[in-house]
């Protein structure tokens, strides 16, 4: 990959670690604070306002993403870039407010037949979560489309500091509603950084209305699909079938299962922009294969054994954090570390395909894997409960990568990617071996952090006993490290060495 794109994606890596950790750090105090059910409420009303604001977004966050890096191209400068922006704003704010008020009926019909159980104020509140949320990640996607990730970076860290203090004060002082309104604070930052788009004149930018409201309302319905089937709608199934206490334990394994999902998927944010900007300069319809998988490959040293290791020490892990009031929560880490990777891939090919304009084809996927989830979910929920929603969840999401493996198209054959990440997989796997046995040996929060170390250790002589990293990914990584402070950079030289010998020979 070329320099851009690693640097645009370590920024949006390390904005999407700000997210990460601020959201852990705030569900930690949820439930240390206010215990597994008002968690659970909190966790509910979270998914409620994400899920609304996927729907209002109308499809204008890929649209972005897509376009502005085309117009880049194109020569259209950034004045009327953002009135391109002023543009897609308009629907956005129409929908979010037809949304609102749609709702309100829809929740009062569900609170009626006792699918939920939530108080007006935390009605109220999560309303106006769903407000400033859906806004404000209108900002997200102009600053990504435009690959300015270093402001994207600044503002995220702002909100991420203002919504942690205030939901820690929010907590402490008023309990559920008042750390429900910390995160409103937080999404208030980036809420007022869009509103320079709603009062700004539009621009189409020459483009023709007719196409873009065309993959607006797929790509809509797309969001519309995987925002209700495929987003966390086990919270709803898990709400029915058992308690909001059960919900609660489903929440927490969700947080630090982003542990192992959130850093990789983090690294493919600027990759949708990059493929439509070397799309529209070669004026061709494809990339090479080999693009492709030196994507997967390079996020696969990551992901893989952060999701075996997590896997490992997921029941220690829970209770050490959480308390053992949680401790039926560690079981359900298990299960989505190991599909972690495959909800990473899902991501790699979910954004390929929207660079080749396959909108379509991706919805079809969508609407067979929400009927899929659905029925997964009904069978296997009520019996199974947390780890039932977690397998699912994981099975629904492999069928889908393998429904876009069919769809996608390469100069050239993908027939190596697989083969090369089977080294990868053994090596993370005697990571993961490493770091329960450890768990095994020694209890409590020391063993935790012996088992982490240990299993980090292990993963650098497994991956040179496996022959995992090829050459060309060793000198990439070489290059990637010759940027680092020369202390740093004498080290990661030194372990890129060991791991990949034929790249230091070379």
């Amino acid at each position: 990959m070329s320099k851009g794109i690693v640097a645009n994606s370590v920024m949006n890596a390390a904005s999407g670690l700000a997210l990460l950790i601020t959201g852990f750090a705030c569900s930690i105090i949820a439930a240390r604070l206010l215990g597994p059910e008002a968690n659970g409420t909190i966790a509910f009303s979270l998914w409620l306002a994400t899920t609304g604001s996927l729907i209002a977004e109308l499809g204008t966050g890929v649209l972005l993403l897509r376009l502005l890096p085309q117009l880049k191209v194109q020569g259209v400068d950034e004045t009327r870039r953002l009135g391109f922006a002023a543009f897609l704003i308009r629907p956005v704010v129409a929908a979010t407010l037809l949304i609102l008020v749609v709702s309100g009926a829809v929740f009062s019909q569900l609170e009626s037949d006792h699918w939920i159980e939530m108080g007006p104020v935390v009605v109220i509140i999560t309303g106006v979560l769903f407000f400033t949320q859906s806004i404000g990640s209108f900002s997200k996607n102009f600053l990504i489309g435009e690959q300015n990730l270093g402001a994207f970076f600044r503002l995220t860290v702002i909100a991420s500091l203002v919504q942690l203090v205030a939901v820690i004060a929010g907590a402490v002082f008023y309990a559920t509603p008042g750390a429900l309104v910390g995160y409103i604070a937080g999404q208030a930052v980036v809420f007022f950084y869009s509103l320079r788009f709603v009062f700004r004149r539009a621009d189409a930018c020459g483009m023709h209305r007719r196409e873009l409201a065309a993959s607006s309302f797929l790509l809509s319905v797309e969001y519309i699909v995987a925002s209700i089937f495929l987003t966390r709608v086990e919270l709803l199934f898990l709400q029915k079938f058992h308690s909001a206490e059960v919900v609660g334990f489903y929440a927490v394994a969700l947080s630090l299962a982003n542990l192992a999902l959130q850093l990789p998927v983090q690294l493919t944010g600027s990759l949708l922009p990059y493929y439509s900007e070397k799309l529209e300069s070669s004026g061709g319809d494809r990339l090479p294969v080999a693009v492709f998988e030196g994507v997967v490959r390079s996020l696969s040293y990551v992901t893989l054994p952060m999701s075996f290791g997590l896997a490992a020490i997921a029941p220690p892990l829970v209770i050490a954090v959480f308390g053992i009031e949680f401790h039926p929560a560690g079981a359900v880490v298990a299960v989505l570390a190991l599909f972690t990777p495959v909800f990473v891939f899902s991501q790699i090919c979910t954004q390929y395909l929207f660079s080749q304009n396959m909108i379509r084809q991706r919805l079809m996927i969508d609407l067979a894997a929400a009927v899929l989830m659905v029925i997964g979910a009904v069978l296997i929920v009520p019996s199974l409960s947390g780890v039932g929603a977690a397998l699912v969840r994981g099975l629904v999401f492999l069928a889908t990568c393998i429904a876009m493996l069919r769809l996608m198209k390469f100069d050239g054959s993908m027939r190596g990617l697989f083969l090369s990440l089977i080294p990868v997989t053994a090596a993370a796997m005697l990571c993961g071996a490493t770091a329960f046995a450890v768990t095994e040996i020694v209890s409590g929060v020391p063993g935790l952090i012996l088992a982490i170390v240990a299993g980090a250790v292990a993963y650098v002589p497994a991956l040179r006993l496996c022959r995992a990293v090829p050459r060309e990914d060793a000198d990439v990584i070489l290059r990637m490290a010759g940027k680092l402070p020369a202390r740093a950079q004498g080290l990661a030289s030194a372990i890129t060495g060991f791991v990949a010998p034929q790249a230091r020979e070379a």
